[in-house]
C-alpha cells in the first residue's frame, strides 16, 4: 500500500511540475518573441520615432475632437464629457494591446503565409501552432504609443469625480480581457478565411474600421444601428461595458452578456480555424 501511494504521489508531482512548465516555456517564448520584435523595430529607428509620433499626434487629435464636441452639447446620450474621455481612454487601451498582440500576426501574416506556403515549415515546430501563429511578432511599435495612452487613461480616472471600489476596477480589468478574447476571437475568424481565399486582408480592414465605432457611445446611435452594434456585431463590448463596469453602471445581465458573446465567438472562431487547418494540410499533401 505505501509502494502504491509512493507510485501515486510520483505521478501526481510528474504531472504538477508538467502543468507549471508549460505556462512557463510559453511566457518565456512570448518574452523571447518581444525581444526579436523591439531589434527589428529599432533597427529603423527614424521611421520608429516617425510611427509613434504619429499614433501619439492621432491621439491627441481625438481628444480635441472630443473637446469640440462638448462645447456644444453637455451631454452625448447619457455620457458626460469626463465619461466619454474614459470610453475614449478604454478604447484605445483595449485597441493597443491587440495590436501589439495577435492583430497584425493574424491579419497580416497568416494571409500571407498561406499564400507563400511558409506555414508549411510553422506548423512542424514542437509548439502550439494556434499560439505560434498568434504572437509571432510582437509589435513593440504600439506598446511606445500605449504608455501615453496608459498615463491618459490614469490621469481621467484620477480627475473623475467618483470613488471607485476594488471589485469595480477588478471587474473592469477583467471585462477588458474579455473584450482582447472577443476582438481576437473575430481576427481569428477572418484570418481563417484566408485558408479558403489565400487573402482576407481586405476583410480585415474593414472590421478594423468598424471596431473604432467603439470608441464612441453606443448611445449616438437609434433604431437599427444600435441593435446591430449592440447584439449582431456587439461593439458594446471593446470599451463600453468596462467603463460602466468601472463606474458602477452595469447590471449583471450584461456582464454575463459580454462573457457569452466572446466565448461563443471564440468558440467559434477555434473550429473554423480547425476546419482551415485541415483544408489547407488537404490542399498541400
Amino acid at each position: 500500500m505505501d509502494m502504491f501511494r509512493l507510485k501515486a504521489y510520483g505521478r501526481f508531482k510528474k504531472g504538477t511540475s508538467e502543468t507549471l512548465r508549460l505556462p512557463i516555456r510559453y511566457l518565456k517564448l512570448l518574452l523571447l518573441f518581444t525581444k526579436i520584435g523591439l531589434m527589428r523595430q529599432m533597427a529603423y529607428r527614424p521611421h520608429f520615432i516617425l510611427m509613434v509620433g504619429g499614433k501619439i499626434i492621432r491621439i491627441i487629435l481625438l481628444f480635441f475632437f472630443f473637446q469640440a464636441v462638448f462645447l456644444k452639447v453637455d451631454r452625448l446620450g447619457e455620457w458626460g464629457f469626463e465619461q466619454v474621455l474614459l470610453l475614449f481612454a478604454t478604447f484605445h487601451l483595449v485597441d493597443f494591446l491587440m495590436s501589439i498582440t495577435f492583430q497584425r500576426n493574424l491579419i497580416g501574416s497568416l494571409p500571407r503565409w498561406v499564400q507563400t506556403g511558409e506555414l508549411d515549415s510553422r506548423l512542424l515546430l514542437p509548439i502550439n501552432q494556434l499560439f505560434l501563429i498568434s504572437f509571432e511578432t510582437i509589435d513593440l511599435m504600439d506598446l511606445f504609443s500605449f504608455i501615453p495612452s496608459l498615463i491618459f487613461l490614469g490621469y481621467i480616472i484620477l480627475n473623475l469625480n467618483f470613488s471607485f471600489s476594488g471589485f469595480q476596477i477588478f471587474l473592469y480589468i477583467l471585462l477588458i480581457f474579455n473584450a482582447l478574447v472577443f476582438l481576437y476571437a473575430i481576427h481569428l475568424m477572418i484570418a481563417s478565411i484566408s485558408f479558403w481565399t489565400t487573402q482576407s486582408y481586405g476583410i480585415g480592414r474593414i472590421m478594423d474600421n468598424l471596431f473604432k465605432i467603439g470608441r464612441y457611445p453606443l448611445d449616438i446611435f437609434e433604431g437599427f444601428w444600435k441593435v446591430c452594434f449592440i447584439y449582431f456585431v456587439p461593439l458594446i463590448v471593446i470599451a463600453q461595458l468596462p467603463v460602466q463596469a468601472l463606474l458602477d453602471l452595469i447590471s449583471w445581465k450584461w456582464i454575463i452578456f459580454g462573457f457569452s458573446m466572446s466565448g461563443s465567438f471564440l468558440l467559434f472562431s477555434i473550429s473554423l480555424w480547425k476546419k482551415g487547418l485541415k483544408n489547407y494540410l488537404s490542399a498541400s499533401s
